[in-house]
C-alpha cells in the first residue's frame, strides 16, 4: 500500500489532493472570468497551469529536472516556430531533426541507467513524466513540419506539456485538441463536475482496491516463482493481466477525471481490450493514446519509407518489419531492460503473424465461412480467449528478468 501512495502522488503536487485540485479549480476557473467568446485563448488560465505543473514537476519529481524541463519546452517551441515561419524546406528538415534529437536524446539520458549515470550528478535526478512529454514535443515539432499546426504560441504551448493531471503518467494529449478546451469560455458544469468525481472514484478504486490487492494475492500465490505449478504459473499470469489492466486504467481514470474538473476533455486511454477478438483489436484499444501516436508518428512513415524502397510487392515483410519496430519501441518506452524490449517484439511477432494468417483466410476461405466467422460469437469469444492467453504470457516479461520470465514460459507448456 505504501508503494500505491507513492505512486498516486504522481498526481499530487502539493501534500493534499483535495486542496491542490480544489485551489488549482479555483485559481484556474477565477483566470478565466471575463475571457470572451470567441476571443484568443486565455492567457491567465494558461499560465495557472503552468505554474501548477511546474510545481508539481518539481515537488514530486525534482526541481532541477522541472527547471530542465522548462528549457527543453522552450527549445522545442523555438525550433517549431523557426519550423513554421522559414520557406527553406531544407532548413526546416534540418530543424525538425535537431529538435528530434534534442528530445529523444534528453529521453534516452534520463530513462536509461547505461546514459543517466554518465550525467553530472546535479542531472541524476528523478525524471517524471519524461517518457509522455517527449512525445508531445515530437507530435508538435512533427506536426509543425507537415503544416498541421499552424498556430503555436509560447503559454499554451507551455500549459500542454505541463498540463499536471497527464504530466507524469499520460493520456497523451495532442497540442490542437488541448488547445481548443483552453480556448474554451463556458463555466465549470455540475455535469463536468459529476463526471469528473465519478472517473476519478472509479480510477482509484481501479487501482487501490483491485490492482493492489491483485498484486498482494499474486505474491501470496507465489512467492518464489520458479518453484511454483504450472496451474500457479498460469494462474498468476492472469491475475497479472488483471492487475496491470486496472493499474493503468485506474491511472488513466484519475487523469481524465482531474481533465473533466479543468473543463478539459482528456482522451480515453481504454476500451474493454481484453473483450477484443483478436491482437490488433487488442492493441488498438490498450493505451489507445500511446498507440496512435506510434502508429502516425512511427508505424505508417516507416511503411511509406519500406515501400518506396523495395515496392509494395512485399506486404508480408514490410508489415512484419513495421510491427516489430514499433512494439519494440513500445517496449522500450515502457522500460530500459532487455525484458521490456522482448516483451515489445513478441507482441510485434504476434501482430505480424496476425496478419499472414487474417491475409491468408480472406484469401483461401469462402465466402461462406468468412461470413460464419464474422457473426458467430463463438468465434469472437474464441479470438477473445486466445487474445488473452497470448497477452497474459508476454506480461512474465513485464514482471521478471528476461532469463526468469523466459523459464517461466518454458514451463508452461
Amino acid at each position: 500500500m505504501k508503494e500505491s501512495v507513492k505512486l498516486i502522488l504522481k498526481f499530487l503536487p502539493i501534500h493534499s489532493i483535495v486542496l491542490f485540485t480544489l485551489s488549482g479549480l479555483l485559481i484556474y476557473h477565477l483566470a478565466g472570468k471575463g475571457h470572451k467568446e470567441g476571443g484568443s485563448f486565455c492567457a491567465k488560465k494558461a499560465l495557472v497551469l503552468v505554474i501548477w505543473g511546474f510545481v508539481f514537476a518539481s515537488l514530486y519529481g525534482h526541481p532541477t529536472f522541472a527547471l530542465l524541463t522548462l528549457a527543453l519546452t522552450l527549445v522545442v517551441y523555438t525550433i517549431s516556430k523557426v519550423i513554421m515561419e522559414t520557406k527553406n524546406n531544407g532548413l526546416k528538415k534540418l530543424l525538425l531533426y535537431m529538435g528530434m534529437t534534442v528530445s529523444l536524446g534528453t529521453l534516452a539520458c534520463f530513462k536509461y541507467p547505461m546514459l543517466k549515470s554518465e550525467l553530472p550528478l546535479m542531472l541524476q535526478v528523478k525524471a517524471l513524466g519524461i517518457s509522455y512529454f517527449t512525445f508531445k514535443f515530437l507530435h508538435v515539432l512533427i506536426d509543425t513540419y507537415r503544416g498541421r499546426i499552424k498556430e503555436l504560441d509560447l503559454l499554451s504551448f507551455s500549459a500542454f506539456i505541463f498540463f499536471f493531471p497527464t504530466f507524469s503518467a499520460g493520456p497523451i494529449d495532442r497540442y490542437g485538441r488541448f488547445k481548443k478546451d483552453l480556448k474554451d469560455t463556458l463555466p465549470l458544469t455540475k455535469e463536468f463536475v459529476d463526471e469528473g468525481v465519478t472517473r476519478i472514484i472509479i480510477g482509484l478504486f481501479k487501482k487501490f482496491i483491485i490492482a493492489d490487492k491483485t498484486g498482494v494475492l499474486i505474491s501470496r500465490l507465489a512467492p518464489d516463482i520458479l518453484s511454483a505449478s504450472k496451474p500457479v504459473l498460469w494462474l498468476v499470469l492472469f491475475l497479472f493481466s488483471i492487475k496491470v489492466y486496472y493499474d493503468f486504467s485506474g491511472y488513466s481514470d484519475i487523469a481524465i477525471g482531474l481533465g473533466r474538473l479543468f473543463r478539459f476533455k482528456v482522451p480515453e486511454n481504454f476500451n474493454k481490450p481484453y473483450l477484443k477478438p483478436n491482437l490488433v483489436l487488442f492493441w488498438q484499444n490498450w493505451h489507445m493514446t500511446l498507440t496512435s501516436w506510434l502508429r502516425e508518428y512511427l508505424f505508417m512513415p516507416l511503411g511509406k519509407l519500406l515501400m518506396r524502397s523495395i515496392g509494395p510487392n512485399h506486404p508480408w515483410f514490410i508489415n512484419s518489419v513495421c510491427q516489430l519496430v514499433t512494439m519494440a519501441a513500445v517496449g522500450i518506452w515502457h522500460g530500459s531492460t532487455m525484458s521490456f524490449l522482448i516483451w515489445g517484439l513478441y507482441q510485434g511477432a504476434g501482430l505480424a503473424l496476425y496478419r499472414i494468417y487474417s491475409d491468408l483466410l480472406k484469401k483461401y476461405g469462402s465466402e461462406e465461412l468468412l461470413e460464419w466467422m464474422n457473426q458467430s460469437r463463438l468465434v469472437y469469444w474464441a479470438g477473445a480467449a486466445v487474445t488473452f492467453v497470448f497477452i497474459s504470457i508476454g506480461w512474465a516479461f513485464f514482471m521478471y528478468r528476461w532469463n526468469t520470465a523466459v523459464r517461466i514460459v518454458v514451463r508452461l507448456f
